[in-house]
Parts: C-alpha cells; sequence; structure tokens
C-alpha cells in the first residue's frame, strides 16, 4: 500500500535514516513527510517502533483537481467497501504551503459529499481519522494509523515552561549519534543540563533498553482500520516486549535549576520504566564540574530559549557559558542543543558539526551539534621593553608605565590576575588612568581645566596613548581612550551612545562581561577585586544579597561559590540587564539568583527576607524620582540600620564607599560590631591610593 510517514518539519533526513533501519526504502519525501510503499506488517511496525514519525498515512485515493473542487473530486472517488471502513470516522484537512482555506471547512464539505454521513470532530483519541491533504494541482485522501501523534507516548502527563516534544528529543539524540559501542557494548555517558521534564534523558534510556515507543501506549486508530491484523499487532508487540534489555554501565544525569521540574521528571521516568536508569539533581550549569562529565560523553540539551530565558542576549551569553563549561571541564565531548536563534548558538563560539532547521510548533528552531574548543585564557598585557621609540615629552610617562608593570608583575603572574590598573594619574602632566583588560587597555582622561589650551590637551592624550602602545605592545586597536568628567546624580553611570561591545574577562572563578567603548563605566570595578573574591569564598550555602548591584559581578563571585539563593536589587535596568547576561554567561538563571529593578532604600522597607551574606556600595550621591536624593555621607547610617534588620545572626554585611572623606557613623559602631578591613581590601595596583575606597565588615554582637 502507498503509504507517507510525517515527522515535524526538518526532520525528514532523520525519519529517512530511521526508516532504513527498520527496514524501509523510502521514495520521495520533504523535510515533513517520506512516501514509501509499505505491507501491513511495516506500517504496525514504524506505528510500533518508530522514535521520530508523528503520523502513519494510508492512501485511499488521489485527485488533480483545483483546491476548492478537490473535497468533492475525493469524496466521489471513496469505493463501496472504502466507505464502509470509513463509517464512524473523524474527519481531518490538512492544508499545503501555499493554499489558503479553513480546514474544517473543507473537512465539512468533504463529509457531506460522502454518500452516507461521517461525524465530524477535532477529537482524535481511540480513533481512526481520515485526514484531506489538499494542494495546488493535487489533492489525496489519507486514513491516520495513529489517532494522536506518535510523538504522544503515555509517560510525560506534565512538562515544564517549554516541553519538548517525544520525537524531536529522539531526532536530537539520533543527531548527536548517541549509539552503543559496537566493541564494548557500552553507551557513551549522556549529560543534560536542562533536563526540565526528563524528556530528552527519558528518550535515550528508551533506546539503551530497545524498548519500542508504542508499548507504553494502549490506544491506537489502527485497531479500528479494516486491514488491520490483530493476531500480527500482537505478535509485533510480544516480540519488541522480548527485546527489552538492561544495558551495562549505563550513565545518564540530568540537572536542572527547578524542584518542581525535577519531581516532574521523577514521575515521567517512573510511568517510563526507566526510572532507575537516570540521575536527576537539582544543580545549575554554572555548578557542574569534571566529575560530572567523567568518561567518554556528549551534552544533549534544550537549553532555556523563548519563553524560558528572558531575551536573546542573555540566552546567546548563555551558550557561550556552556561551551566553555565543557570545553575546560568535558575536553572531547560533543554538544547537540535546540535554538531558537542562530545568532544566540553562534555565541557558543564552538565549531559547528552539522545542524538542523525544524519548525518546533509555530517557532523556527534549529537542532545543531558543537564541537566546543578549548582556548586558553588570554594573558593581560604587561609592561616591558618600548615596541617603538616614543617622543621625549612622552618618556617620562612611559618609564612610570614600566617601573609600575615591573612591581606589579609577580603579582599578576602569581595571582593570574587578568585586569588590574597601570597607572593611576602618577605624574602631573599626565592625567589620564591605564587600566589593562586583559589584551586590552582602557586610557581614561581626567577633564582638564577650561583654562588649559585644547590643543595642547589633545597633544598630550595622544602622547599618553602612544606611550601605552609602546609599553604593552598593543595595537591602536586594542587601546580605547576616554574623558572622564565629574558625574552628577543620575548622569554618574550615563551611557556614551555607542554600540555595546562587550568582551569576556576572568577573575577567580568568575567570567566577566566588560564593556570598553559604550558605557562611562566599564561594568567592573577593579578595586572591589578583593572584596568579590572574598565573597566567592564565603559564599557556600548562604543568602546573598547584593544592594546598588551594578552589573552584578557580586553576585556572579558568590554564585560561583556556591551561595545558595541571591537577590540583586538596583534602580538601573541596563545594568540589572547586564547582570542578567552575567549570571548566564557563568551557567546561572535568575530563578534562584533574582534581579529586582527597585530603590534600594525603599526595597528593604519592605523586605521580609532574611539573608547571611550582603555587599553594599552605594554611590557617594544619587537622585530618583520616587524620593529624595541619596547622600551616601548623610543617609548610609539608616540604610545599614535597614541592612541589619534582614541580616541574620552570625551573617556579615560588607559595606563599601567611594567617598574619600567617608566618616562611618558612631551610632553604628555602638550598635553592631564593626571592623574597618579597608586597608586590607585594597588590592596591590591600588596601592598608590589607598583612600580609592572604604571598607567595613558589621556584624550583630556587642563590640
Amino acid at each position: 500500500m502507498e503509504m507517507v510517514i510525517t515527522c515535524m518539519p526538518g526532520l525528514g533526513e532523520l525519519l529517512r535514516r530511521e526508516l532504513i533501519t527498520l527496514g524501509i526504502t523510502p521514495g520521495d519525501g520533504s523535510a515533513a513527510a517520506l512516501q514509501a510503499d509499505m505491507s501491513v506488517e511495516q506500517a504496525l511496525t514504524v506505528c510500533l517502533h518508530s522514535r521520530i514519525a508523528e503520523r502513519v498515512l494510508v492512501q485511499l485515493a488521489s485527485e488533480e483537481v483545483a483546491p476548492q473542487q478537490a473535497p468533492e473530486a475525493l469524496a466521489a472517488a471513496l469505493t463501496a467497501q472504502q466507505l464502509c471502513n470509513a463509517l464512524a470516522l473523524n474527519v481531518h484537512a490538512d492544508h499545503e504551503a501555499g493554499v489558503r482555506g479553513d480546514a474544517r471547512v473543507s473537512a465539512s464539505v468533504f463529509a457531506r459529499s460522502l454518500a452516507q454521513p461521517l461525524p465530524l470532530s477535532r477529537e482524535t483519541r481511540g480513533a481512526l481519522c481520515l485526514r484531506l491533504l489538499i494542494g495546488e494541482q493535487r489533492s489525496r485522501l489519507f486514513v491516520d494509523l495513529c489517532g494522536e501523534p506518535l510523538s504522544r507516548r503515555g509517560y510525560r502527563l506534565q512538562g515544564g515552561a517549554a516541553p519538548l516534544r517525544e520525537t524531536l528529543a529522539a531526532a536530537m539524540l539520533l543527531a548527536a549519534q548517541w549509539k552503543v559501542d559496537p566493541q564494548t557494548g557500552l553507551w557513551p555517558a549522556l549529560v543534560d543540563p536542562f533536563c526540565g521534564s526528563g524528556t530528552l534523558l527519558i528518550e535515550a534510556a528508551l533506546i539503551a533498553t530497545g524498548r519500542a515507543p508504542g508499548l507504553l501506549r494502549d490506544e491506537f486508530a489502527l485497531r479500528y482500520w479494516g486491514d488491520f491484523q490483530p493476531a500480527l499487532w500482537q505478535k509485533l508487540r510480544d516480540l519488541a516486549q522480548l527485546a527489552i534489555h538492561s544495558p551495562q554501565e549505563l550513565s545518564l544525569k540530568g540537572f536542572d535549576a527547578d524542584d518542581s521540574v525535577q519531581r516532574q521528571a521523577r514521575a515521567n521516568a517512573e510511568r517510563a520504566g526507566v526510572a532507575s536508569l537516570i540521575h536527576f539533581e537539582r544543580r545549575e550549569l554554572g555548578q557542574l564540574r569534571k566529575r560530572d562529565f567523567s568518561g567518554d560523553g556528549m551534552l544533549v540539551t534544550n537549553p532555556p530559549w523563548g519563553e524560558r530565558l528572558e531575551d536573546k542576549a542573555r540566552a546567546g551569553w548563555l551558550m557561550n557559558g556552556l561551551a566553555h563549561l565543557l570545553a575546560n571541564e568535558a575536553r572531547g565531548w560533543s554538544a547537540t542543543v535546540l535554538g531558537s536563534d542562530v545568532e544566540v548558538l553562534d555565541r557558543s563560539g564552538a565549531e559547528t558539526v552539522a545542524q538542523w532547521k525544524v519548525l518546533n510548533g509555530a517557532v523556527n528552531g534549529f537542532v545543531r551539534v558543537m564541537r566546543p574548543q578549548r582556548r586558553a585564557p588570554i594573558r593581560p598585557l604587561l609592561a616591558g621593553e618600548p615596541a617603538f621609540e616614543v617622543p621625549p615629552e612622552a618618556q617620562a610617562f612611559a618609564n612610570r608605565l614600566r617601573k609600575n608593570g615591573k612591581q606589579l608583575k609577580r603579582w599578576l603572574e602569581n595571582e593570574l590576575v587578568q585586569c588590574y590598573r597601570l597607572y593611576d594619574r602618577d605624574l602631573p602632566e599626565f592625567n589620564v588612568s591605564v587600566d589593562v583588560y586583559a589584551d586590552r587597555v582602557l586610557v581614561q582622561e581626567f577633564a582638564a581645566p577650561k583654562t588649559v589650551d585644547e590643543k595642547a590637551a589633545e597633544q598630550r592624550r595622544m602622547l599618553a596613548v602612544s606611550a601605552v602602545r609602546s609599553v604593552l605592545g598593543a595595537h591602536r586597536e586594542q587601546v580605547f581612550l576616554r574623558t572622564r568628567e565629574r558625574q552628577k546624580g543620575a548622569n554618574q553611570y550615563q551611557k556614551l551612545g555607542q554600540r555595546r561591545n562587550l568582551m569576556v574577562v576572568h577573575e577567580g572563578g568568575a567570567r566577566l562581561l566588560v564593556d570598553l567603548r559604550a558605557y562611562l563605566d566599564t561594568g567592573l570595578f577593579l578595586d572591589h577585586r578583593p572584596v568579590r573574591l572574598r565573597i566567592e569564598e564565603e559564599a557556600a550555602g548562604k543568602r546573598f544579597l547584593n544592594l546598588f548591584g551594578y552589573t552584578g559581578a557580586a553576585t556572579v563571585h558568590a554564585a560561583v561559590g556556591g551561595a545558595r539563593q541571591s537577590v540583586t536589587v538596583d534602580a538601573s535596568n541596563n545594568y540589572l540587564q547586564w547582570a542578567g547576561e552575567n549570571l548566564a554567561l557563568n551557567g546561572f538563571s535568575t530563578l534562584r539568583h533574582r534581579l529586582e529593578r527597585a530603590d534600594a532604600m525603599a526595597w528593604l522597607g519592605d523586605c521580609r527576607e532574611q539573608f547571611d551574606l550582603v555587599f553594599c556600595d552605594p554611590p557617594t550621591f544619587s537622585n530618583s524620582k520616587s524620593r529624595d536624593d541619596f547622600v551616601v555621607q548623610r543617609d548610609h547610617g539608616e540604610l545599614i540600620r535597614r541592612i541589619m534588620r534582614r541580616l541574620e545572626p552570625g551573617g556579615v554585611l560588607y559595606f563599601s564607599c567611594n567617598f574619600r572623606r567617608f566618616e562611618l557613623d558612631a551610632e553604628i559602631r555602638r550598635w553592631f560590631k564593626v571592623d574597618d578591613i579597608s586597608r586590607s581590601s585594597i588590592p596591590p595596583d591600588f596601592q598608590r591610593h589607598q583612600d580609592i575606597h572604604h571598607l567595613f565588615a558589621i556584624r550583630h554582637g556587642e563590640v
């Protein structure tokens, strides 16, 4: 009989491979359907064993007519026997691309045109369906042997926020070439770090145990088919049951940040009969380590995107973090991922091995097989012998750069510091700071008084850039120049107007995004490096609060250090977006690391949560439409008191301030235990300016 086997659009090639393994030679087809001449036994075999097919359709009639005449022509083409077999069937109409019209209207016309009436319904469970495929030149009538699509195995009663269709999950495993080693009899280890309701891992367990997916459900429309052979069907099911076996040393691991979907995953695996084969655990991508990727294996996953992640940018940095993790913790492993956007997938930086475009519901998706490439961390630019001669007017500046670099070199190499301050207004005639961010340099000029001639200032600026390039051996494209002026109020963190140009830098166990072009500040305060590393060391198992959180760097360090949960509060949408991208880059979601857009003072007034570890770095001054201006010297006492109401006994608040003349409120010292740790918190690259910030460790308890 002439039949058509359908699949999700885009999976036709993978379906063809599978049908061949089932002993069926498909003929012509498309990305969503293949034709084949099959016997009854082969049709039943596909319904029982196919992991990728959605439906098996038996052709009843074919007519070359205009779309408008197709329903009547197909109804008239039915023989008396076919009509008898079709009694009490449901009727549906499908339209090929380019043909407009309502499927239900076409089905109604068809039903009325039959010699005997048929009930018309969209309900397909447990019933045979007639399907009309109406095309521009040719229309066909089929009987659907499946009823419900084959993707509905029966084990998944609930899914997460974006459940993965079972047939697509199986197709991803086939695309990844996850298969048993014929020599050792072992399956590659499989990890899904965003396992959701467990579909990918359950499908993998079904494959490894040889369980036919059709065994998981009893209802098939083929039972009502006129050519159905009950004895043959039972024989095929019995053979499929006998083929189930226990694989040796199977390693299937599923991780997710959400407890509720983990419970769903375990329940789904129980219904599928494979729960004992899968290890489910609540952990985020950023918490996975080398031990989780032991042996030869691969990662196959449906990362958060679309409904499960707030935006495309964050999804892209998550892909970058995933590829970085695999390249460094699971060398030799491949990754097969489902993404909604090519640009998001490209952000991974991994080599693309193969890719399939699929239509996942109404959304285009891409199944991509990637091979992450391990890249050594970029060594920071270090001051050395001049790469070229500088003008005499810049010689003193160049000498100071080399002197500072020599003093910092051992520290930079021993501590693996990638971002540091090389120079900070050491010489009166060169009123600039020089910061190194891996293989790039930021030269920030502090605006000269208006009494200084602009041409002279421009010449001095160019001399500074020339000396920096010579001493650090940097190409002109590696050097960024900015002019800073004293900012007030809302202008303090203004955007400069250029397009964002984010780069990834390393600090301790964290990877952070900095922008040397678009913002007045880069997104990373270098003088706070020691306190961020301290937070990373102390955060394990704790609830962390980051007030005036900026781009969330301290939050990332807390998450990397094992914080149980965190909240980051800032009044700026732009900086919270940046914080979300930093979290995603390190493999953490906002499910347990919340981002709150709010005024910190007001938020503390409403907050009822308790925290074990708090970092607060308020601005010297800020204004808000919703409250009076904030002045740190005047208002910090009330701010600290509000924080301490939310701090658990035994917890610590690290309170930082960059106001050089800052004096801590005496009442704070009276009511709380205060340690001034400012001196120990100044890193070697800022030792020339001991007043760069103040830092206090504040705890409950008697002085």
